[in-house]
């Protein structure tokens, strides 16, 4: 059974009035195919769809209310019949659709909505609608009651002036509200209150509270139903007039059988979808903006992982240099030594000694190698462990700064089921850049990571050292870093001996000496400089690759989905605008 009619043939809607309901159906259809992206809840979809298909049918004029607040006698007075019935307990258990009809009937719908047809005129333009008390025992039928409301073009709020605007009440009118509905009260019983003054204060109190509690100030109309069903079934002409002046019911039936004319039920059917438009608009910039700002969150995380890295990379850097520094100090100390070594030696004064090519090459390695072999040895083996260091410390920055970011996990949950796909997919990507960072922080392992590096560095010195070993040993022995530190210069010194003893060839030779280890050294730091750049080069990369690595799907997904929602916040915004506009339109 349906409970959206389409207007009758004789209902043709002005250009205009055309227009505008074209205007309001294209914004619902923008807003649902932009919701669909979140994606959206089949609840908030449904409604859409509803209240596009609402646009060509009857007004619709619901009836709402606490139970026993009289909401079957107002219907009933309307109709001036017994239509619906009255009691003191809940007897609308069940919402209640009255339409034209030429005789009364009623049908059970599977749904359980009750559907009345009655021939009374003023429902041939207008489907009313009684719902169950908003106060109701049964709770199932509060819920369809408020599931119907958004449908509603007009809400009549029915009150008990004996209990004027309760707390079930408020709730009720806030929810109403919230759907941009119009309200207008009606407040029954007055009969019960003792005069006009009472009424005043009544009515008073239920403005002042709307206004401050509510934020409006709703048309409000006090009447008695009691007594103006009496007025329509009494048989005397005086009697019948007194009880219906006193029922003050006569406003009301003006109000909806004359005052909500056709181009007034137009107008408020047209502002109808634009409240169930603003109200899942709402929604749904309201989870735009939540996931938008927890992306931003993430996305600074990101931001600051990647200026931890670039911090570390410049740190590295810069220690690197101070490490390289010290290294070539060693080889120059060395050099100096050398230096001292040919003056001392290379002279007339130990030609025979110099014969003497074990115990040159003994006091070679004593004065000038001395301990450098252990010195460079010391000095890359402290770089590599700070190396290793510096790398575990930048794994647990990033885990310190991913878990701070799965603290905020609690907060996806207010985006509610639509956020559903889009929640896991981002805990499960942090999850994973968390494990990640977790397993290598945990399972790191110093003494490892150094051998691993002190491998590969001692590979590419060898490989760029050995290939050249010329007369003296120094390079190769230095240079691959092996256990080995003696350094044959006989080679040099024999050189030296050869052509004769003289004043003039020993000073040459000790100067050729002199350059031909100062060019090995220069070699020797060249190349050393270069193995040790290139591999910490390497180190440094794979240090910040690994991270970046972990990182990269979690920073794909949250600027993809940062992205994508800040176009959907602006196409909510552009709806929204178009909401503001219409509405200015058809209010102006």
């Amino acid at each position: 059974m349906s409970d959206t009619p389409a207007l009758p043939p004789d209902r043709i809607l002005s250009g205009r009035e055309e227009e505008m309901r074209q205007r309001a159906a294209g914004i619902v259809e923008e807003l649902a195919r932009t919701i669909r992206q979140f994606p959206a809840e089949t609840e908030d979809l449904d409604l859409l769809r509803d209240a596009a298909e609402r646009l060509g049918a009857l007004f619709l004029l619901v009836i709402a209310g606490e139970f026993n607040s009289g909401k079957s006698a107002v219907v009933n007075a309307l109709l001036n019949d017994t239509v619906m019935p009255e009691g003191v307990t809940p007897t609308t258990s069940a919402i209640h659709i009255l339409r034209y009809g030429p005789s009364t009937n009623e049908v059970v719908g599977i749904d359980g909505i009750v559907e009345h047809t009655y021939p009374a005129d003023f429902l041939r333009d207008v489907n009313l609608v009684d719902t169950p008390g908003t106060n109701a025992i049964i709770r199932e039928h509060e819920a369809l009651s408020q599931r119907f409301v958004p449908r509603a073009d007009l809400v009549l709020f029915v009150t008990s002036a004996d209990r004027p605007f309760t707390e079930s009440e408020r709730q009720f009118m806030t929810e109403i509200r919230g759907w941009g509905k119009k309200i207008v009260v009606v407040l029954n019983k007055i009969d019960l209150l003792r005069n006009d003054e009472e009424i005043a204060e009544v009515i008073e109190f239920i403005r002042t509270n709307s206004v401050r509690l509510l934020g409006l100030e709703p048309q409000i109309f006090p009447v008695s139903a009691r007594l103006a069903r009496e007025a329509q079934t009494s048989e005397a002409p005086e009697e019948r007039e007194r009880l219906w002046a006193a029922s003050r019911f006569g406003a009301l039936e003006e109000f909806i059988l004359s005052t909500l004319d056709e181009q007034t039920r137009i107008r408020l059917k047209l502002l109808n979808p634009l409240g169930i438009a603003d109200r899942v608009g709402g929604r749904y910039r309201a989870i735009a903006a939540e996931r938008l700002d927890l992306l931003d969150r993430d996305l600074q995380t990101i931001e600051r992982i990647e200026q931890r890295i670039a911090v570390f990379e410049s740190e590295m850097r810069a220690d690197f240099t101070a490490y390289l520094s010290r290294i070539e100090a060693i080889v120059y100390r060395m050099n100096e030594r050398a230096d001292r070594f040919f003056d001392r030696t290379i002279r007339l004064g130990r030609v025979f000694d110099l014969l003497d090519r074990e115990r040159i090459q003994r006091e070679f390695e004593q004065e000038v190698i001395a301990d450098t072999e252990q010195q460079i040895d010391a000095a890359v083996a402290e770089m590599i462990d700070w190396m290793v260091e510096r790398d575990l410390r930048l794994w647990q920055s990033v885990t310190e700064y991913i878990d701070r970011r799965q603290l905020d996990r609690h907060q996806d949950e207010v985006v509610g089921e639509s956020g559903a796909q889009f929640t896991y997919d981002r805990q499960a990507l942090l999850g994973a850049v968390a494990r990640r960072a977790g397993e290598v922080v945990e399972q790191f392992d110093p003494g490892r990571e150094a051998q691993v590096i002190a491998e590969a560095l001692r590979g590419a010195v060898t490989q760029t050292a050995v290939a050249e070993v010329g007369a003296i040993g120094l390079g190769a022995a230095v240079i691959a870093l092996a256990t080995t530190a003696a350094m044959d210069v006989t080679g040099i010194l024999a050189a030296v001996t050869v052509g004769g003893l003289g004043l003039l060839i020993l000073p040459a030779r000790k100067r050729h000496a002199r350059e031909l280890l100062r060019r090995r050294s220069v070699e020797l730091r060249e190349r050393l400089a270069e193995a040790l750049s290139d591999q910490f080069d390497r180190e440094v990369r794979r240090s910040t690759a690994r991270v970046r690595d972990a990182l990269s799907p979690y920073a794909t997904f949250v600027r993809t989905e940062r992205d994508r929602f800040q176009r959907l916040a602006q196409a909510l915004e552009a709806v929204d605008a178009d909401i503001t506009e219409l509405r200015r339109v058809l209010e102006g």
